[in-house]
């Protein structure tokens, strides 16, 4: 097989009813991708470029990662797999009578690289094979359909569309989660496929039978039911976001990352981590995170579009997009960042909000203090420089820079700039009034 003239076709115009969703089923997602975005993800993945994406019309434009990747066609109608796939095959990667098209479902996103790979392999074993069925268990389903086993051990002669189905007498228990089809027999037989006389959809499944009839043989590969569970409720996309993670906890401790507790840590597709972090109980990654060596993150934080080198983070602390946390820094619990660098050794410890921030090497942050960056319009940047001490419960009011080596006074509402060296001290003076507190309680009893 030249493997370099293969192509695939993804359905995802179905409409996932099931889900109760104004968001169509494909664009759910798992791991912060949506379920098509996985797919085409893992084709690209296999080194099969010439991709077509098989949409309903209300779905242009979709907000998917990998869309551009994709050629996308669209099926006015839904008439069944079979009609999709021949919207697909405008496609002229897919017209061509050379080479293999790998038919995929959209709801079926977790299917491997390996997997694929391996699934194209199976083709090579008979000249004459036309048709790969990927396949998996369904032996304890009735809402899946069969396969039909063929003389020949190995073989098949067609799928039973659970919708059709009256039994599963003489079935093997596996059912379809994918096609591999020869495009030259694709395109000589795809005119061929009927209607069901149950649904009057034109199942593509139907290719199966039209090739064993034809004289083609016809085989299946079974895969791990983990990489083929598809989605049509919302139990079965939480299912998949289990095997999503337990994929992801494997992958990064096999990488040399220390999970405490791994069934408690949630990762996105894209979480980055290197080796020698260790990762305690109750933390979730968002998009766009990498971690490098000798970090540690404490329970109970939620971390989104940061980057953390070699530093300490929680617990409870949560970082926002944008975030870049320098070696040695500390940010310690119920503390939020966002849009900010903090550099080598600095320390925002307790209690504080940093936003739109750059602080400085060696700089401690104060309990409680917090960088008003927002104005109610406009959002405006803080920079607070080296070595500076910022005393508990200060508001910075951006835009304001401060300093190396100066100052803040706890309990500061700091507006103007503060000098290299400087103590800026802004608040009401004290005032104590004598016996005042023996007063005010006599007062409040009579």
């Amino acid at each position: 097989m030249n493997k370099s003239l293969n192509s695939a076709i993804i359905l995802a115009a179905g409409n996932g009813s099931r889900l109760k969703s104004s968001t169509p089923k494909v664009f759910h997602k798992v791991g912060g991708l949506s379920l098509l975005d996985h797919v085409i993800h893992n084709v690209l993945d296999a080194g099969i470029g010439d991709i077509t994406v098989v949409l309903k019309p209300e779905y242009e434009n979709p907000e998917i990662e990998f869309i551009d990747k994709a050629i996308v066609a669209y099926q006015s109608i839904q008439k069944g797999s079979g009609d999709a796939v021949k919207c697909a095959l405008q496609n002229p990667a897919n017209r061509s009578n050379e080479g293999w098209v790998y038919i995929l479902y959209a709801d079926i996103p977790l299917i491997s690289s390996e997997t694929l790979l391996a699934w194209s392999d199976v083709a090579e074993t008979c000249e004459k094979t036309a048709v790969v069925v990927l396949a998996m268990d369904s032996t304890n389903s009735n809402a899946l359909g069969k396969l039909e086993p063929a003389s020949s051990v190995g073989t098949i002669k067609g799928i039973i569309e659970a919708k059709d189905a009256t039994k599963f007498d003489n079935t093997i228990p596996l059912c379809n989660a994918g096609l591999l089809v020869r495009k030259d027999v694709l395109q000589k037989l795809i005119g061929e496929i009927k209607p069901s006389p149950v649904t009057w959809e034109f199942y593509i499944t139907e290719i199966v039978r039209l090739a064993h009839e034809a004289g083609y043989v016809c085989r299946y590969y079974e895969a791990n039911v983990s990489e083929l569970s598809g989605v049509n409720t919302r139990q079965e996309l939480s299912v998949l976001e289990g095997y999503f993670q337990d994929k992801m906890r494997e992958k990064h401790m096999n990488n040399g990352v220390t999970l405490v507790a791994p069934e408690t840590v949630f990762f996105s597709f894209d979480t980055v981590i290197e080796n020698d972090v260790v990762i305690d109980p109750f933390v979730v990654f968002g998009r766009n995170v990498h971690i490098k060596s000798g970090s540690h993150i404490n329970s109970f934080c939620v971390v989104e579009g940061a980057k953390i080198e070699n530093a300490a983070v929680g617990p409870f602390a949560r970082l926002r997009p944008g975030t870049y946390i320098n070696e040695k820094a500390k940010i310690g619990n119920f503390v939020e960042i966002k849009n900010s660098t903090i550099h080598e050794k600095a320390k925002v410890n307790h209690l504080s909000y940093i936003g739109d921030s750059e602080i400085g090497k060696n700089t401690n942050v104060g309990a409680g203090t917090i960088t008003c960056n927002y104005d109610g319009f406009n959002k405006h940047k803080t920079n607070i420089g080296e070595n500076v001490f910022i005393g508990s419960n200060s508001a910075i009011v951006a835009p304001v820079k401060i300093c190396d080596n100066a100052m803040v006074a706890a309990g500061s509402v700091i507006t103007k700039n503060v000098d290299f060296g400087a103590l800026a001290l802004s608040r009401v003076p004290q005032k104590n009034i004598e016996h005042g507190s023996i007063k005010f309680i006599k007062k409040c009893r009579q």
